[in-house]
């Protein structure tokens, strides 16, 4: 996928303008990189992704396994606040892909993202909170 926007590899930053948050996220996760994808999300952050709770080396490996097939997400955002330091932005996404049974996979849903910028001046993800009509099949 051709990246259309900069986007600083090292150290991503998901800025405070919603449309430019969300062509990065949607680069990101559809470059199928786990790694740089995490690079998304504070250290201490929480992703629900999952359908549990993860942070840190699990989130990590999380994503790595989740994005090695390189499914396509595709997003919306539905509303934006930002106040200070911290976003709430809502999203409506759908994710197409192959699961690991080599079937078909569609998520779709609503999430819930809060972003905090840092002393970095970097936003970063902080929470996401996916609530997809189909979560990850079990």
């Amino acid at each position: 996928m051709a990246i259309t926007v900069d986007i600083d590899f090292d150290k991503p930053d998901l800025t405070a303008d919603t449309d430019l948050q969300n062509e990065i996220f949607l680069q990101v996760f559809n470059s199928g990189d786990g790694e740089l994808f995490d690079k998304l999300y504070r250290e201490d952050a929480i992703s629900n992704f999952s359908g549990t709770p993860l942070t840190g080396g699990a989130r990590l490996a999380f994503f790595k396994e989740f994005l090695a097939s390189k499914p396509v997400l595709r997003a919306e955002v539905t509303h934006s606040y930002v106040a200070g330091d911290v976003a709430l932005i809502g999203v409506r996404f759908v994710i197409d892909g192959t699961g690991d049974d080599g079937e078909p996979l569609h998520i779709e849903g609503n999430c819930t993202d809060v972003l905090r910028r840092g002393e970095d001046g970097r936003w970063l993800m902080a929470v996401d909170r996916p609530v997809a009509g189909s979560l990850l099949p079990e």
